[in-house]
């Protein structure tokens, strides 16, 4: 195991079957096609391209410090997302790239599927509750969907 980073105190970790760890909040991300929910600071695209909808794909957004520190390819691949406090959970597709200095960001249709509030303007959850898996260089396959890799 190695440690590739620490946002907002914590420890993002590459195991030895190549997976990341790490344990965050929820932020609801409304970015890309589709209705942005009274969310001011959405952006109408995702770096995942088609670009996604944040109600339809359920979706995380990492930061470059994930993307750029492993082997594998990042955008597209496997996710799993698990709220820790229902054990509620749903794969997920890594959809976006968020800055450098923030961790636990999902799509309003991730969020809604692990039992938190979708809403991008008071919806998520501050608490450090969420456990994310990513499994860069393995396609996403979400609800029947299956997305294709895009190396950076």
């Amino acid at each position: 195991m190695r440690v590739l980073a620490t946002i907002e105190g914590e420890v993002i970790t590459e195991h030895d079957d190549l997976s990341v760890h790490f344990r965050s909040k929820a932020a609801i991300d409304s970015d890309g096609v589709g209705p942005h929910h009274g969310d001011h600071t959405a952006q109408d695209q995702t770096s995942y391209k088609p670009d996604l909808n944040a109600d339809e794909d359920r979706y995380i957004v990492v930061p470059p410090a994930i993307r750029n520190g492993v082997k594998g390819v990042v955008m597209g691949c496997m996710a799993h997302v698990t709220n820790t406090l229902n054990r509620k959970h749903t794969a997920a597709v890594v959809g976006d790239i968020g800055p450098r200095h923030k961790l636990g960001e999902i799509s309003c249709a991730c969020a809604s599927v692990i039992g938190l509030d979708p809403s991008p303007v008071h919806g998520g959850i501050d608490e450090h509750v969420i456990e994310y898996i990513i499994y860069p260089g393995l396609p996403a396959v979400v609800n029947g969907k299956v997305y294709k890799l895009q190396p950076a």
